[in-house]
């Protein structure tokens, strides 16, 4: 009886040391696949700072020492206390500018630097003239 219980437990050992390898792999393909469904959460919960933005890794700090790109959040605006921001275009309520995550409600910019060189000639720019 113990002859045949070694024979079981080494022929147990055998194969499990045998679907080892295609176990890992199994385990990280099943893994990728998961992150890939619930879009990769895992990775981007780990890259989170400590205000719990997410870093997109394009971000770029302008020649005024002010961080620019999708990463920025979209309240940038109200600490930046720089020279205003040049103004690219006008997108609905916002002005497209050079800096933080590209875009000032057309309000505050008004407000704050008032009317861009160029601008100022639709209806809304006017009614915070």
């Amino acid at each position: 009886m113990a002859c045949l219980q070694r024979v079981a437990f080494e022929l147990g050992l055998q194969i499990a040391y045998k679907l080892e390898m295609p176990g890992r792999i199994m385990y990280a393909w099943l893994m990728n696949l998961f992150s890939k469904m619930f879009g990769n959460t895992a990775k981007k919960n780990m890259e989170k700072d400590k205000d719990g933005n997410s870093p997109s890794g394009e971000n770029w700090i302008g020649p005024d020492g002010t961080e620019s790109g999708p990463g920025v959040p979209e309240n940038w605006y109200l600490s930046y206390d720089g020279p205003a921001p040049i103004v690219e275009g006008i997108y609905e309520q916002n002005y497209g500018v050079d800096r933080g995550d590209g875009a000032i409600p057309i309000d505050f910019y008004i407000k704050k630097w008032g009317i861009p060189d160029g601008f100022g000639k639709t209806d809304y720019e006017k009614q915070f003239n």
